[in-house]
This record gives C-alpha cells, structure tokens and sequence, in this order.
C-alpha cells in the first residue's frame, strides 16, 4: 500500500530531481503526458495484468512531475442525453430545498431534497458532484430531524455517512439535538453488520469505484462492506461509464454483471493498448506502439507484459518515448504465481522503475539517442500530419482549461455541465 508518508515525499523528491536538472530548466520545459498498460501474454492472466496496471499508476499518481492522462474520462463515451437534464433538475430542487431551511418549511426542505437526491442518482455513472449528492441527503436527514422523527433522520445520516465518513455538522448551523443524532449515527459505524459484493464486466478491466474512491478493477470483490446504500461506478475507456447506488445486505452477497455500452472508440482503444504493450519488446513492431500515443497525445508511455515463467511469474516494463519512438528504459520483476507479497513487491518495484526510468528519460532527452547517426531518416516514424498535430495540441489545451476550472471555480454546481470531466 502507499499509506507511509515518507515513502511518497522522497518518491516525489526524487522523481521531480530527475526531470528538473539545470540541463533541463535550460531548455524548453518537456510535456510529461504519459500512462501505463500492462497486458498479459496468456488470457490467463489478462485480470491480474489490469490489477498490476492499478498498481503501478498508484506509483506514478505520487510523481508531481508528470501528467498521467484519465483515459477513462478522455475516451469514455458520451453520456445519456438525460444526464444533463437530471443535474439541471438536481440543482433546482437543491436550491429550493436550502432555500426552505433558511425559512424553516422542514416539510418542504425534505421534498425538493428527495427530488434532487432522486435526479442526482439517475445521473449514474455520471453522478457530479458527489459532495453536492450528500448534501441532499443530509437535507433530507435534518428535516426529519427538525420534525422529531429521528428514525427516518437517522437513516439518511447513515446514507451520508456510508458515502463520506468525514462529513461533519458545523454546530452553530445545527441544533443541539440535531448533532447529537448525527453524532449517535457516526458512533454505531463501526458495530455495523457487514455484507460482500462480487462485480463483473464485460468487457473486464474497468476501474472500480465505491463511493468515489478508486478500489480496484473487474472483476473484483469487495468484502466487509457495512450494510446500507453504497455507490458504485466503473470506468472503461472506449464504454459510458456505469453507476448505480447498491443496498448492501447483513451477511450476503450482491453479485452484479454488467454489460458496459460501447462508445464511438468502443473495444477499439483496448485492442490498440493491447497491441502496444505486446509489441514495445519488438523494434519491427513498433508502429503498434506509435499507434497507441497518437490516439490519445502521449509523450511517454509506461508497457508492461506479464508472463508465466516456469512456476513463478515475470513482469517487465518498458519505458517508450514517443518523439525518437524508442524505448528508454527497461526493467523486469520476478513473482511466486502464488501471489504471496505480491501487492509490496510491485510497488516497490514500481518506484525503482520509475526512478531509474525518468533519469534515463532526462539523459536521453538532454542528450539524445547515442545510436542516432542522423542520416536523415530517423525521424521516419513521426506522424507531421496538420490533423495529428492540431489533435495533440487540441488536447493538451483542453487539460489545462479543465485543470484551470478546477483551481477556479467555486461551487461546482454554478455553470457546470456535469457530463464533460466527470
């Protein structure tokens, strides 16, 4: 796991030295647009390669330094029509419903926080902002409460809390015996009962999300989950992403298959990734590579490929860079196939890989490719076209203008479409 605190600042301290030496800062500063695809060489092993592929992005999501692409968001496809007419529908009820409590219709103030709550959930895996989903719910809790009918406050305070264990009450905003309900509910969460859910997709490899909070990839199952109403989403590029809120049970299991729809890219990316990461070993084969950074404007690329060797397992990873369309830096990870430690030795491996991989990443930059004769030719693979150029910088553009609402908006609510950077 990456909980230790130190571990992540020296990670990050190093990795930032590596691609900011004076050479460097001399130079016009290098775009760092990259991700990682791990597949395996055998279907056996295709799961457990989109779980090392998890793991290792943990690794480069710590690097400051770098931009690692949400393929998921850039490619998935478009959303139901209705999305935008749901969030249009949850911020008025919203509104009206906070509109009522400062004029103290409790009454009011749990119907239009119900209806918002509603229409925030038919959003599905298109649910945004999820603070302003628990806000809803929480409307609907106090006005119970405001009413004296602390059975139904307590179970959406069970909701919010199940959703966000961190929410707090301000006490000045709350009456006294508002807080200590709220407070009574927060108390009993960790005597809950607890119950399983089992998820599959098709196509498999979708990241994995309950209640905001990246948790793995399908298929996957998630033990020792409290009983109550969780919320689910899984995110494919190429698919629409699917979300739905689940009642966990006491002592059972939910088992879910979901069938994700296809978008315009549809299956077509992960074949492409797929190609990529088979093929990075291969100089004859790496048109398949270019192929992958020109679909989505990479700069860099972390393939990985999983194999069986004999009893134990092999990864290895390759660090390919996509203007000379070489690969930097290599590296490879002996495993039991029992998968004893194997969480650890991954994340371990990862941060040596990157380490090292983004010092040759620098040298080769500042240097260039000692091999290279300049004949002439070897900028054969670079794709000059106007359309692939206007692409790349075309998104590049629209990272920062996201990036740039991000730091500036206020409420996410005001003049957002709810369907664009979920």
């Amino acid at each position: 796991m990456l909980s230790s605190l130190t571990p992540r600042i020296l990670l990050a301290l190093a990795l930032c030295a590596c691609l900011s030496s004076p050479g460097m800062a001399a130079k016009k500063k290098q775009i760092n647009r990259c991700q990682v695809f791990v597949t395996g060489m055998s279907d056996d092993l295709q799961h457990k390669a989109g779980e090392m592929t998890h793991m290792i992005r943990k690794v480069m999501l710590q690097v400051p330094s770098i931009q690692v692409l949400d393929l998921a968001d850039r490619l998935k496809a478009a959303a139901p029509t209705k999305t935008k007419e749901n969030l249009e529908k949850a911020k008025v009820q919203l509104k009206s419903a906070k509109a009522a409590m400062r004029e103290m219709e409790y009454a009011t103030v749990i119907a239009h926080a119900k209806k918002a709550r509603e229409a925030f959930e038919k959003m599905g895996g298109y649910l945004d902002p999820l603070a302003r989903y628990i806000e809803s719910i929480l409307l609907v809790g106090v006005g119970h409460a405001m009413q004296g009918n602390m059975e139904e406050a307590s179970k959406a305070f069970t909701d919010v809390l199940l959703l966000d264990s961190h929410t707090r009450l301000p006490k000045t905003k709350y009456e006294d015996f508002v807080l200590d309900a709220f407070r009574k509910v927060r108390a009993g969460l960790a005597s809950m009962p607890l119950g399983s859910v089992s998820i599959k997709t098709d196509p498999l490899g979708a990241n994995l999300y309950r209640n905001g909070k990246l948790v793995g990839v399908t298929p996957d199952s998630m033990d020792g989950i409290p009983a109550g109403r969780h919320f689910l989403v899984t995110k494919l590029p190429g698919y629409q992403n699917w979300g739905q809120v689940i009642t966990v049970e006491a002592g059972n299991l939910l088992p879910l298959d979901i069938k994700l729809i296809s978008g315009q890219a549809g299956s077509g990316f992960l074949v492409i990734s797929d190609r990529a990461a088979q093929a990075v070993s291969d100089d004859d084969l790496r048109g398949e590579v270019l192929r992958l950074g020109q679909a989505v404007g990479m700069d860099w690329t972390v393939l990985g490929q999983l194999a069986h060797d004999g009893a134990s397992l092999v990864l290895r990873l390759y660090l390919f860079e996509y203007s000379r369309a070489r690969v930097v830096y290599e590296e490879e990870l002996e495993m039991e196939a029992s998968g004893y430690g194997e969480e650890e030795d991954i994340r371990r491996f990862g941060v040596a890989f990157m380490r090292k991989g983004l010092e040759a990443l620098r040298r080769y930059r500042e240097e260039g490719d000692p091999l290279a004769g300049r004949s002439g030719t070897e900028d054969w693979f670079t794709d000059d076209s106007a359309a692939a150029k206007k692409h790349r910088n075309d998104e590049a553009a629209r990272e920062d203008r996201i990036k740039s609402r991000e730091n500036e908006s206020g409420d996410p609510l005001d003049d957002h479409d709810g369907t664009e950077d979920w």
